[in-house]
């Protein structure tokens, strides 16, 4: 009988101590998420963000600094493939595409290198400077100084850099360098609304003849005119758009 009664004591008294250890964890618990939640308040506090909003876990911080050292890894090739090209910067070429070309068809070949240099500039729809060397001889003077002779067109220079002919462009864009050297160049929204993308517009000076009647030597004779050229447009009575050219 004593040995019953002292076994049901300690059934009693290790039921006891069972209770207060989970009464102990169940309060232990409850202290940590206090703490947690204050910790949480504090910051969203410092941070100034609303307490509805929910804080970046570590994985989404990962994420976006993956992201970060992707774009600056891609910025970094695309200095490096540009640094392989001369510096060679036409006027106002420093952040721009420009290319030179000619709407001429007199000599087919050159005319049809003109075709695939646009081609590719306009698949890729970045915005570019074309500059007709047909239709305003200041464009082929300004070409062959940069070259320092008389090259004929298509001639391709993107971000002060010259990058070549039409065989040189067409390789870039098969190994996908073209891609990378126009990464960050704007993109074409729509037509130029100045000229839509004809890069030149009739003189409203002269209205496209290149002439203007100069004063009259003889004013007692109205048939004594004197023509002289006008100032204003190039050789075939047109002016340069002042958007895109």
């Amino acid at each position: 009988m004593k040995g019953m009664k002292e076994r049901l004591a300690k059934k009693i008294k290790l039921i006891t101590i069972v209770t207060t250890l989970k009464q102990g964890l169940a309060l232990h618990k409850n202290n940590i998420d206090r703490t947690i939640h204050h910790l949480r308040d504090e910051i969203v506090d410092e941070s100034g963000q609303s307490r509805g909003c929910v804080t970046p876990t570590l994985l989404e911080l990962e994420d976006v600094a993956v992201d970060v050292s992707e774009q600056e890894e891609n910025l970094e090739e695309e200095r490096g493939i540009l640094l392989e090209f001369e510096e060679n910067c036409p006027p106002g070429g420093e952040d721009s595409v420009v290319f030179y070309t000619t709407g001429l068809r007199g000599v087919r070949k050159t005319f049809e290198a003109c075709r695939r240099v646009r081609f590719l500039l306009e698949n890729h729809k970045v915005m570019y400077r074309e500059r007709d060397v047909s239709m305003d001889s200041e464009f082929r003077e300004e070409m062959w100084r940069l070259l320092g002779g008389k090259v004929t067109s298509p001639r391709l220079f993107i971000r002060g850099r010259y990058i070549g002919g039409a065989d040189e462009v067409v390789a870039l864009n098969e190994n996908g360098k073209l891609k990378k050297l126009l990464e960050g160049i704007s993109l074409v929204e729509s037509p130029c609304e100045c000229c839509e993308n004809e890069r030149f517009l009739i003189c409203s000076s002269c209205n496209g003849s290149s002439r203007l009647i100069a004063d009259h030597r003889d004013e007692e004779s109205s048939n004594d005119k004197m023509w002289t050229r006008c100032r204003e447009c190039n050789e075939n009575g047109l002016v340069k758009c002042p958007l895109c050219s």
